[in-house]
């Protein structure tokens, strides 16, 4: 957890730096995320939906400031346990990895920002995530350059907005003001393996299974 505490920090001192300033600038031509186009195939973990609503409240007030952004709606606020690449087999071979691992307890900590979302930081208590995404790097998806995936499988996070235009410095002084705060904690014992869009939409995303951890 210190390694993860870290990461998230120094994200913060460079992220809101770099969308303040060119990183932002340069979005000028962003569109908000298509919806209801499912290209990505992923293993996730939607959050309860108490800490998922107290999120999403957090999060209103950026509505409030810059309505282009895009929202989640608290039902598709969640983890992302691992990116998977199209393979023959994959239900079979999700199912049988997940099984072997028992459930595990996730921290939800304060906001922080990325080049294209904001999101809580989230900590799992234990190895039981990295285990769990260790067990299924075989499949996992190589959309990312190796330092994400890198990173991908070392952190964990649950976007709560997507930035469609340039990023307005009051955005990132509020989830400044947000970065102490917690959320509260639940226990992964579920996850589910979907064909999504970008943001989970409930019309752009198709359920392939859902599995118990062991």
């Amino acid at each position: 957890m210190i390694v993860a505490r870290t990461a998230f920090a120094a994200n913060w001192l460079l992220m809101r730096r770099l969308v303040a300033g060119a990183l932002g600038k340069s979005a000028a031509g962003r569109e908000p995320p298509a919806i209801g186009q499912p290209r990505f195939l992923s293993l996730i973990a939607r959050l309860p939906l108490e800490v998922a609503e107290g999120l999403a409240e957090a999060a209103s007030g950026f509505g409030q400031t810059q309505p282009e952004h895009y929202l989640y709606p608290p039902a598709d606020i969640h983890l992302t346990v691992l990116g998977l690449a199209d393979l023959p087999g994959l239900e079979g071979q999700v199912g049988v990895a997940v099984a072997r691992h028992r459930p595990f307890e996730v921290e939800v900590w304060g906001l922080n920002v990325s080049s294209d979302t904001v999101f809580a930081e989230l900590h799992p208590r234990g190895p039981g995530l990295r285990a769990l995404r260790g067990d299924l790097r075989s499949a996992e998806s190589g959309e990312h350059g190796s330092i994400s995936r890198w990173l991908r499988r070392r952190l964990a996070h649950a976007n709560v907005m997507r930035f469609g235009a340039p990023v307005d410095p009051r955005l990132l002084a509020e989830v400044g003001r947000l970065r102490a705060m917690r959320f509260g904690r639940f226990e992964v014992d579920e996850v589910e393996l979907v064909r999504t869009d970008k943001v989970l939409s409930r019309a752009g995303t198709r359920t392939l299974g859902q599995f118990r951890l062991g």
